[in-house]
This record gives C-alpha cells, structure tokens and sequence, in this order.
C-alpha cells in the first residue's frame, strides 16, 4: 500500500474541503425547497399523530371488541363472506360420515359359503354340534331355515364393518321372517358362520372426500349499498368485519404507520412539482414567500382536520384556493392547490379510493374555476366573498354528481353543507388575508388598492410637500398601467409601484424641477457634482423611507430600481465642461437594473413622462411624438437597462402604443381662437359697425390683469 506524503495529505484536505462547501452551497440554493417541503412534512405527521391521540385510538374499532359507533358503508362494495363460506363447507363436509371399502377377499369367501348353504354342503360348513341341532329338525323346517338363512346372508354380507353390527343386522332381518324362534336360533348360528364382515372404514378417502364436497359449494358474495349499516353500534367488530371497515377507508384504533407513511411520501414526491413549477416563472419567489405557502397549506389542512371531526367534507381547499389564488402568479397557485388539496382530504378522510378519487377531482375543479375567477384581480371584499361562494357551490354540485356517479354515500345534509361551508370559507379567507399580508410582506389586490389610495400617508405628503412629484407620479401610473393592461400584466402593482416610486424626493423636493417654479432652477447654482449626487441620492432615501414606514418589498423594488444604473448625463457634460476631473459612476444610480417587468415598465414610463415635459417646445403632430417616445424607449434599451427583462419587440411595441395614446390625450393642444377675432365675426354677422377700441381696451384689460397676478406672485417670490 502506498504511502501518502504530506503534501499529498494537504492536497487531499484541500479537495475535500472544497467538496464538502460545494455541497453547503447546493443545500443553500435547494433551502427554499428543504425548508418548504420540511413544513409540510412536520405538520402532516402532527396532524396524524394528534388526530389519533385525541380521537381515533379511543373511537374507532378493535378487533374482539364491541364497536363505539355506527358504521356506514362509504363506498358500494361487494365482498365475500368467508364466514358464511366456511359455514356452508362445514356443512356440507360434515355430511360425509364415513366411506366403507370392500374386502373383495372376505366377500368372496362369504359368497362361496352362502352358495354351499344353499346346495347343502353342509359339512363343510358346520361343527359337529350344530349339525346335531339341524339335523333334529324336520325336512320342511330344515328347508325353510336353510332358505331363509340364504337370503338373509346375502343381504347382510356387505353392509356390516364388524361382528357386532352384523349381529343386529341379522336378527333384524330373522325376526322379520316367518321361522320360529328356535328356527332363528339354528339360522342365526348358521349365518354367524358363514358370514363375515367384508367392509372397513377408510379415513383417508373420507377426508378427501369431505374436501370434494366442500369445494363444491360456492363462496358466499354480499352486496353491500351506500349508506348500508356494516356494523352496529355495540356489535363485536369480527376480523371479517375489520377487514369490510378497512376496504371501506375506515382506520383501526392502532397507530395508523402505514397511513402516515403513505401521506408522508405523497407530500415528499408532490412538493418537488411546485418548486419546479416556480423555477420556470419569471419572478422567483423568496424563501419568506415559499414559507408562507407552507403556513396557508398547514392552516387549511388543520382545518381540514378540525371540521372533518363534525362530519362532512369542509371545502377547505376553497380558503386554499382564496389565498393562493390572490397572492401568487396563477401559473403556480394552480399546482399548489391541486396538490395540497388533495393531500388534505387523504389526511382528513384516510385512503378509501372512492374518497381519494372525490378530492383529486375536487381539488382540480377548484384550481381551475378558481383560476378563471381571480384571473382579473377584484377590487373589493365582497367580490372575493362572492366569488368564493360560488367557487363553493361549484364545488358543491360536482361533489353531488361525484358522489352520485362514484356510488359514495351522502344525504341531503351535503347540500346545506355545501352553502354553509361556502359562506364560512369566503369569511375566513378574507379575514386572515390581512394577517398573511403584514405577517409574510405579500401583496394582494387588495392590499395593492390601499396603498394606492389618496389617502395614504406617503401620497398625501407628496401631494402636500411635493406637488410637482405628485403629478409626476400621477402620470407615470397612468402610463404605466396603460401598458400593462395591454401586456396582460399585474395594473394594480404597476400602479402601486409609480406612485411609490419618487417617494425618496420628500427629503429635497426643491431639488427637483417638477416642483420649481419656471425659470427659478436651484442647480443653476450648483455645482454640477452635487446637483447629481443630490439627485441621485432620491432612490437610497426613498428606500429609507419605504423601511420606516414598512412599504411592501415589492413596492419597495420600484425606488431602487425605476432608474437602474442610468447616467445623469446631463451633470455628467456640464461638469466636463467646466473642466471637473470626474467619471461616468459619479453619475450613475445605483440600481440595480430592473429585474421584473413591472419595474421595467414604470422605468421606462417615467423616463418618457419626464422626457415629454421636459421637451420645450410641443409636438408638430402624432407621428413626432411617436418617434420621440421609441427614441427615449430606445435608449434605454442601448443602455442595456432592460437586459435582466424579457420583453419581446412585440411587446415594446405594444408598450409604446399604450404610451402615445395617454400622452395624446393628455398633451391635445389647447389653443383657443381670439377674443378680439371672436368679437369682430360676431359684429360683422349682425350687420354691426365693428369697435376697434373696444376690442382693444378689453385685450388691455386682460393683459393689465395678467401683469397685476404676475406682479403678486414676484412680490410673493421676493418675500
């Protein structure tokens, strides 16, 4: 064996070392799905234990003892009663007493003996005392014994297995003939002599015969219908009958390993499909989001479990399908509620394949209907409420004809379930939505209207301390949610993003030009260095301010990014040209570059919003401002601002189009026709001789008053 050097031991050390934090490295990348998938897993194992401690191994059925309840069949089922079966072969086998076998031997002699009685070979038949006695007699009774002995014998010589019974036989058949009685004695001793029993038991045959027997009689098939009684309440559970309650999905009281095995490796399998599912979307969820997922699904199955106990299937995968569907992409929402739906009814209701079958089918009709109700996210509570109940009695029809299609048990109780539940499940979900909303930092429709409202904190201020930012943000919400409406986009988050996302210009907002009155600009002052730090710096205390007010990550991803790692090139001349020593990252934001479509689209609306009124002089026609709304697009684009996105040349199109027709719109000319012109035509129309003064006196009135509020605002500046 070759001996390592210590060289080689270091060199060995070293890979290993590097090995084993390639491995630490693969489990950080995976700990979104560890930790996802750990959740469920604790939780379903909680579930199960808790439930059988709590309630099944005091209530449910054991084998040798009386049952606790009444047992209904879920399913309808036909079954073989092997206790009946065996009952019957019993039956029937013991009919079989026993099988007799010929001595061929034995009955040869006796036949050989009966036809020398009948020829009168008596000597070599009889002793000499008994020929005595026959001899005695006279010749008629002599011929009537021999015969009747002759006949006898041949009736008794193969119906006897011993001496005892050919006995009884042959008296019985002697006290039926016509002889005396001392006649009888002379034909019974006679016949004691030449006959012999010639049959024997055989075990063997009567055991395989007994076996044929019972073989033959068929199994006993029962026929059991929903809703059926299988077993009484007080009535001792067979293992027959322990067999019937567990084909039905009915759990014994002991601790259902197999169960909880079967749950356990249905969750491990299913919870790699929506991570996978998420690893294709555009937007990656964090580990915060991934863990609230696992939170709503343990609530639900919970509850599931909780409502399980009063009977009935809840319908809790509708809070699963009301949350989801509200909160995450519905790519994915789809996956999760199918799934953890499933898993739900398995760990509430156990593994009876008519029971599984329902909530598979369930679960899917409730991702899918879902689906297509939150696909357009509500802007109100009650339209949640009401979609949900729907969503519920949905649920309730399909689970109707499931049952009644699958031949499951179920009564009329399932229809008022059906609307209780759906009520119960709307309220709860809309209830606790605000707790998952400040617990894990996620954003639903709803919460995406309040923060848009103008009445938060943060909008009033800016309509109060910084009213040019406030218009600016106004438009660019309006630009942006016109072309995410056309992308077929989240409007409520691009909206809620462009009016958060100046918010860092409260701090300064007279270093702004939106909010400077025209001609009065303070960087005219500046130097250029701190006019662009001054001006960059807006996104760092835009996201102090998000933090002390606990604005949604989300929102908060629209200040940081809404300017990427853009160029204050304006600045960035000016100062080259008064000859600074300065580089291009003095200038240069921050970023990063917008990693979603929705920061990207609020980047590049409040570029083009900012570009249009910054321009000095208006637009010629429609087609001018097209071009310049591609040109300012366009350049984004050569930045490579936009790299981290994937929008298509499709797209940009559709996004400049949503763009030309807001700002078409808003930026209309507004020029009206003279006064003075309005004047004259009006005169010449009537005939009337036109007043020049008078045209000229009213225009200097109107400009005298225009110099009388210029003058008031300049005293009002200088004060």
């Amino acid at each position: 064996m070759k001996t390592m050097t210590g060289e080689e031991r270091k060199n060995k050390l070293k890979d290993d070392i590097k090995v084993f934090v390639a491995k630490l490295a693969f489990l950080r990348e995976k700990r979104q799905l560890i930790i996802f998938c750990a959740i469920l897993l604790v939780v379903a194992a909680l579930l199960v234990s808790i439930n059988w401690y709590l309630f099944d191994r005091l209530e449910n059925y054991q084998i040798g003892m009386p049952s606790k309840r009444v047992y209904l069949a879920l399913t309808s089922a036909r079954y073989e009663d092997r206790a009946a079966t065996l009952e019957l072969r019993q039956r029937a086998a013991s009919r079989i007493i026993d099988v007799m076998v010929q001595d061929e031997k034995i009955a040869s002699e006796v036949s050989r003996r009966l036809e020398l009685l009948k020829d009168g070979s008596y000597q070599q038949l009889f002793n000499e005392p008994l020929l005595r006695i026959f001899g005695k007699q006279s010749e008629e009774s002599r011929k009537a014994i021999v015969g009747s002995a002759v006949e006898i014998g041949r009736k008794v010589q193969n119906q006897s297995t011993d001496r005892e019974q050919q006995t009884a036989l042959i008296w019985k058949y002697l006290k039926e003939s016509a002889l005396t009685q001392s006649e009888r004695n002379i034909a019974f001793q006679m016949l004691d002599v030449v006959l012999n029993p010639s049959l024997q038991s055989d075990g063997e045959m009567v055991q395989k015969l007994r076996e044929d027997v019972a073989s033959q009689i068929p199994s006993v098939i029962k026929e059991i219908h929903t809703g059926s009684v299988l077993v009484q309440k007080g009535q001792v559970v067979t293992p027959s009958l322990a067999k019937l309650l567990a084909s039905q999905g009915y759990p014994d009281a002991a601790f259902p390993w197999k169960h909880l095995i079967f749950i356990l490796g249905v969750i491990a399998v299913w919870s790699f499909w929506p991570v996978w599912i998420a690893g294709g979307l555009r937007e990656k969820l964090s580990l915060r989001e991934w863990v609230y997922i696992a939170v709503v699904i343990s609530v639900v199955w919970t509850l599931e479990v909780v409502f399980a106990r009063f009977g009935g299937y809840s319908m809790a995968v509708l809070g699963l399908t009301g949350w989801l569907c509200l909160t995450l992409p519905v790519s994915l929402s789809f996956h999760v509620i199918f799934g953890g739906g499933v898993v739900s009814v398995i760990i509430a209701y156990g593994t009876n394949p008519g029971i599984v079958c329902l909530g598979c089918i369930l679960a899917a009709v409730s991702a899918s209907v879902g689906r297509v109700l939150f696909i357009d996210p509500p802007n109100h509570r009650i339209t949640i409420w009401r979609n949900l109940f729907f969503l519920g009695l949905c649920l309730g029809a399909a689970s109707i004809g499931i049952h009644w299609g699958l031949g499951l048990y179920f009564n009329y109780n399932l229809i008022l379930a059906t609307i209780l539940f759906s009520a119960v499940w709307g309220t709860i979900v809309i209830a606790l939505l605000p707790l998952w909303e400040n617990i894990f930092d996620i954003l639903s429709p709803l919460r995406l209207l309040e923060l848009s409202h103008p009445s938060q904190p943060l909008i009033k201020r800016l309509q109060m301390e910084a009213p040019g930012t406030y218009n600016h943000v106004l438009m660019v919400a309006t630009l942006a949610e016109a072309a995410a409406d056309r992308l077929h986009m989240n409007d409520l988050l691009v909206r809620a993003g462009a009016y958060y996302h100046d918010i860092g210009k409260l701090k300064n907002p007279q270093y702004f030009v939106e909010n400077q009155r025209p001609g009065k600009n303070i960087h005219d002052r500046l130097p250029p260095t701190l006019s662009g730090s001054l001006l960059i710096s807006h996104v760092r205390e835009g996201l102090e301010i998000a933090q002390q007010t606990n604005l949604p990550k989300a929102l908060r991803c629209f200040i940081s990014e809404h300017h990427g790692t853009t160029l204050q090139r304006y600045f960035y001349e000016k100062a080259k040209a008064l000859g600074e020593n300065v580089t291009e990252e003095q200038f240069r934001y921050p970023g990063p570059r917008p990693q979603s479509r929705e920061t990207a689209l609020v980047m590049l609306a409040d570029s083009v919003e900012a570009a249009v009124k910054g321009r000095n002089k208006p637009f010629a026609d429609g087609k001018e401002l097209s071009d310049f709304i591609i040109q300012v697009i366009r350049s984004k684009v050569e930045a490579q601002q936009l790299n981290d996105v994937d929008f298509t040349m499709r797209e940009m199109s559709l996004v400049a189009e949503a763009f030309m027709e807001v700002l078409r719109s808003t930026y209309h000319s507004r020029e009206v026709k003279n006064i003075e012109e309005i004047i004259k035509e009006a005169k010449l129309k009537r005939g009337e001789q036109v007043d020049d003064v008078t045209a000229r006196d009213m225009g200097a009135a109107l400009l005298q008053s225009g110099d009388g509020e210029e003058e008031k605002e300049k005293k009002e500046e200088d004060k």
